[in-house]
Order: structure tokens, then C-alpha cells, then sequence
């Protein structure tokens, strides 16, 4: 028998069209009463392309701007940002219509980590934290336009898919 997820992933790329994602993320936390660790994964830049903008800016300018990038992510992941605020607002009105049936406990949120990180490989970021958190399912979102050719062309959710060692819930969201 198959046992309800325990820790959620979801994965983030802080475009708009995350917002239907994450309600999914959201509506299967509540049924199965698990948490979700959102993720969001910079991609970090190449080599030579890091070492031509660190010669053009110096070294103190580039690292300010990497970390005002990073910074920049969380803030709009933990809802430091307008926008943010927006949908966190859309995502508490998600919650409201189900509150005459929940308990006080209900209504806490599901978020339990966020998490900002750096890597080469955004599919490698993704399965490496979902192992290391323990997350039982990754949920990560794809254009419903041409689903089929990109989970079988070369992009993060096909990659994700053929990686991941536990189930992933790719959502569709419209264009």
C-alpha cells in the first residue's frame, strides 16, 4: 500500500505561473497533512562567462551582484516582495474557503524550509535537496503547450524525472 507523503518539494523558478503549481503543492499537502520545503535553483554561470564579468567589474561588484541575487530569491520566496505578497494573499484566500471545515491547527501554513541554492545543473539542485530533505514527492511545474515534447526534449523536468528516486507530480500550467 502506497503511504501518503510525508515532505513535499515543490520547486520554483519565481515565475508567475508558479502560483497554479504551488496550489497543487498545496492541495496535496493538506489532503495527505504533509509539509513542503519550497526550493528555488540558480543556475550558476560558466566559467569563462564568471571570469570575463569578473574582470570587467571586479571582483567585490560581482560577488555584491551574485548576492543580491540570492537575496533577491529568498525575499520573493518568504514574501519580502509585492508580488509575493500578492500571491501569498491568493494562496490565504486558497485557505479561506476551506475554513469553515478546518480546525485552528488547520490553517497553519505548510511551508516548513525555504531554500535558495546555486548549482550547474538545476535537475541535479533538485533531486540532490529532495533526497537530502527526505521529501517523499517533488511537484515542479511545466507550459502545458508542447508538455509531451518538452518532458521528452532536453529540459529540467525530463531531466528531473529520469533522476528523481522518489515520485514526481509535474503540473501543467497554461501559457
Amino acid at each position: 500500500m502506497t503511504q501518503p507523503p510525508k515532505k513535499i518539494l515543490f520547486a520554483s523558478d519565481l515565475s508567475t505561473d508558479m502560483k497554479q503549481v504551488f496550489e497543487q503543492a498545496v492541495t496535496l499537502a493538506a489532503y495527505s497533512q504533509s509539509e513542503i520545503i519550497v526550493l528555488h535553483v540558480m543556475e550558476e554561470a560558466s566559467k569563462s562567462s564568471e571570469k570575463l564579468v569578473r574582470m570587467a567589474f571586479g571582483e567585490k561588484l560581482y560577488q555584491d551582484i551574485k548576492n543580491e541575487q540570492r537575496d533577491g530569491a529568498k525575499n520573493l520566496l518568504i514574501g519580502k516582495n509585492v508580488d509575493a505578497l500578492r500571491i501569498r494573499q491568493a494562496i490565504s484566500g486558497f485557505f479561506q474557503e476551506e475554513e469553515n471545515k478546518a480546525t485552528p491547527a488547520d490553517n497553519e501554513s505548510p511551508i516548513a524550509k525555504i531554500l535558495v541554492t546555486e548549482g550547474k545543473s538545476i535537475a541535479d539542485e533538485i533531486t540532490l535537496t529532495a533526497t537530502d530533505e527526505r521529501c517523499d514527492v517533488i511537484v515542479i511545474g511545466c507550459k502545458q503547450q508542447g508538455l509531451l515534447a518538452e518532458a521528452m526534449g532536453d529540459h529540467v523536468v525530463r531531466k528531473v524525472l529520469k533522476r528523481a528516486s522518489v515520485p514526481v507530480f509535474v503540473v501543467p500550467f497554461s501559457l
